[in-house]
């Protein structure tokens, strides 16, 4: 994950500082003024300028602030529980670590025990699933990379789980992979059954149900392999080898490596771009291609990061993150978009 570390006290950097350390990873923002730093953390003047410019460029926020603060900050931007990153506040001394946003699909639930423990702060989980200490089908969803399908009907399954029914799992009987998740669902303590989507439909009983594809039945909450979009900017004339690289580079650092791209987007400008094409064919992948005034919309609408050189030469800064909100403004960036040699790539689930 790519975390914001935000502060607005020395302790509370401090605090940030401590964290970063411990999760090897992480970008610190500092309210300015705070010179008597011992490490290196962005200045910023006023809290609101910097979460609009950052909270969709982050996995995670977790801000070392009064919960107050945080949701004030975060409001106007919260979009969908699929797309929004995860948002955690901590006290300035580490008293409470509290999961604010996104506790299942954004994983702050777990990101916030994780901090709880390297602050040796209290982990505050209100999301009724966790209180109950039940592991919940969204939080599976996650940890096995699947989709969630149809979002609305989270509510039905995970109700019945804290009701105390029983919330069978079941997978598509025909499916070559039905095995494998099998054994994945054990390592959760859960028993699945195979089943033809044909018999489940009869069930009136709500449940979880793992298929290759996307299904809306009565009560069902459907878990399906993730499809990823792959946003590419590139050099004129790059060789197919290249976006080959890159885009196997980008799934490693995004930990989805055996995760098929489904769709590839980017400009109108590289249409023609035979490198481009050619992949895209060898992969049976599908491409999509946006006139620059419709990402050009995505880029001000979420006040992506541009670069000049590249709004210079095709006239709008930013190519792969943009090009994947045109496609689908739902969809969830993993890998925000990271230079390869002479491609760009930006990974998101759909």
């Amino acid at each position: 994950m790519k975390y914001a570390l935000i502060a607005v006290t020395n302790n509370g950097a401090e605090l940030a500082a401590k964290l970063r350390q411990n999760l090897q990873s992480g970008d610190i923002y500092v309210k300015e003024g705070r010179h008597n730093l011992s490490f290196f953390a962005a200045e910023f003047a006023k809290m609101r300028d910097l979460v609009a410019d950052i909270f969709y460029r982050y996995d995670a926020l977790v801000f070392f602030t009064s919960t107050g603060i945080a949701v004030r900050m975060i409001a106007p931007y919260i979009v969908h529980k699929a797309k929004d990153p995860a948002v955690v506040v901590v006290d300035e001394q580490a008293h409470f670590a509290v999961s604010l946003l996104s506790g299942h699909l954004g994983g702050a639930n777990e990101l916030t025990r994780q901090i709880a423990a390297i602050l040796q702060a209290i982990p505050v989980i209100t999301t009724a699933t966790d209180a109950n200490n039940m592991i919940a089908p969204d939080v599976i969803a996650q940890k096995l990379q699947l989709a969630v399908f149809p979002l609305t009907h989270i509510k039905i399954v995970n109700a019945a789980l804290v009701a105390g029914r029983n919330l069978p799992y079941y997978i598509e009987e025909n499916w070559q992979k039905a095995d494998e998740y099998v054994n994945l669902l054990r390592q959760y303590n859960i028993e699945a059954k195979k089943i033809t989507a044909r018999k489940l439909n009869l069930s009136f009983t709500p449940c979880v149900f793992i298929s290759p594809q996307r299904r809306v039945m009565t009560n069902v909450l459907t878990l399906a392999p993730r499809r990823l979009i792959a946003g590419v900017g590139c050099r004129k004339g790059v060789d197919k080898k290249l976006i080959e690289k890159a885009v196997a580079q980008a799934k490693k650092m995004a930990d989805c490596e055996r995760l098929a791209v489904k769709n590839l987007v980017s400009t109108i400008v590289k249409k023609d771009e035979a490198g481009l094409i050619d992949w895209a064919k060898e992969n049976k992948v599908r491409t999509h291609f946006f006139a620059n005034e419709i990402m050009q919309k995505m880029i001000e609408k979420y006040n992506l990061q541009q670069s000049p050189f590249v709004r210079n030469q095709i006239g709008i800064g930013n190519v792969c993150e943009a090009a994947i909100l045109s496609y689908n403004e739902k969809a969830k960036i993993i890998l925000p978009k990271t230079k390869f040699e002479k491609v760009t790539v930006s990974l998101a689930w759909e």
